[in-house]
């Protein structure tokens, strides 16, 4: 019984972690590029403070959507931690805590995006400000977001470019995946000086999306060389003990 499980898993964690990262890039640009980059108009207040009222029901979907996307993409990280760990421990646990660290960041960050809703809702306490002030309140809390999601990059590409070595190193997937997510990893670290990470933001987002859509593929379709995986398994098990 436990061989049989030990061939099997492989092939469950490849395919899990490949559905599991499609649904955050799916949420991720629904949320981010759709919905947000519809609604919210960088460095205007009032327009933006407009379009969330006359678009609540849209917004607070917006909301529920960056929920999924961090739920998902915390599963992910464990199942990916599974799926390498074999190679390297150590270095499997390291790219774990980093990319919990950034879901944590990037999950609070989004307090501040359902923010301008409470800011902007009318309550009679915050009839001591003028309409004015609540909409640059609703545009401030939106950059925070913005700035915070930014943070969690820089910890995200840590993680990428640690599981891309892991990758590259293992013999049981290409060693061209392993590249391509060290490549994207050092793209989200230019985060590390946010203007320089801003400015190259569609050069970055366009290599990562390829790499993560090659990734993707190979995990659904390929998965993991099994018999290679139980003998990385096996190797290190003594090591774990």
């Amino acid at each position: 019984m436990k061989i049989t499980n030990t061939k099997t898993s492989p092939q469950i964690y490849a395919r899990a972690v490949g559905l599991l990262s499609l649904v955050v890039i799916i949420a991720g640009i629904i949320a981010e590029m759709v919905i947000s980059g519809k609604l919210v108009v960088n460095g205007d207040a009032v327009t933006t403070a407009t379009n969330i009222l006359a678009h609540k029901d849209l917004f607070q979907l917006g909301f529920a959507i960056y929920m999924i996307e961090m739920a998902f993409q915390i599963a992910q990280t464990v199942l990916y931690y599974v799926l390498l760990k074999p190679v390297n421990r150590s270095i499997a646990l390291l790219s774990l805590f980093l990319n919990m660290t950034g879901c944590i960041i990037k999950t609070v960050s989004r307090l501040f995006y359902i923010s301008p809703l409470l800011v902007l809702g009318g309550s009679d306490y915050l009839s001591v400000f003028s309409a004015e002030q609540l909409q640059a309140f609703a545009l401030l809390f939106l950059n925070i977001n913005n700035q915070a999601a930014g943070m969690a990059l820089v910890f995200f590409g840590f993680s990428t470019f640690l599981n891309g070595f892991l990758i590259f190193n293992s013999t049981f997937l290409p060693r061209v995946l392993g590249v391509l997510s060290m490549i994207g990893g050092l793209g989200w670290l230019t985060y590390i000086y946010p203007p320089l990470g801003h400015q190259l933001f569609s050069y970055i987002l366009f290599v990562a999306l390829i790499g993560s859509v090659v990734e993707i593929l190979w995990l659904l379709f390929k998965g993991v060389n099994v018999e290679a995986w139980q003998k990385h398994a096996a190797e290190s098990l003594p090591n774990s003990l």
